[in-house]
């Protein structure tokens, strides 16, 4: 299942304006990798919008705990917004079903 997730902090959680924290965060985002392996979690993209405060994904995983978990590792306070999405191959290939069993 693919997840899109905003992510947004305050500008007071921001590891930009408080460099003394911006270690542990580096550290635990060169760790996403391995804990996507560890969670069953693949990242599609992950892509940050500074200086808004603001980050993106698609993650794909078989159930929301992983994700929660997955997003939880970044050491950055963090408010989710995450949004379960479809290829929109899969949205042609359901519209196609519908259509055909109302012609029925």
């Amino acid at each position: 299942m693919l997840f899109h997730v905003t992510m947004t902090h305050a500008a007071d959680d921001c590891p930009a304006y408080h460099t003394e924290r911006m270690a542990e965060v580096v550290a635990s985002l060169a760790n996403l990798e391995k804990v996507g392996k560890e969670l069953n979690v693949k990242a599609h993209a992950l892509l940050w919008g500074a200086p808004d405060h603001v980050a993106f994904a698609v993650l794909e995983a078989d159930d929301l705990g992983a994700i929660g978990r997955y997003l939880t590792s970044i050491a950055i306070t963090q408010d989710f917004e995450v949004t379960p999405v479809q290829h929109v191959s899969e949205v042609i290939e359901l519209s196609k079903a519908l259509a055909a069993r109302a012609k029925k």
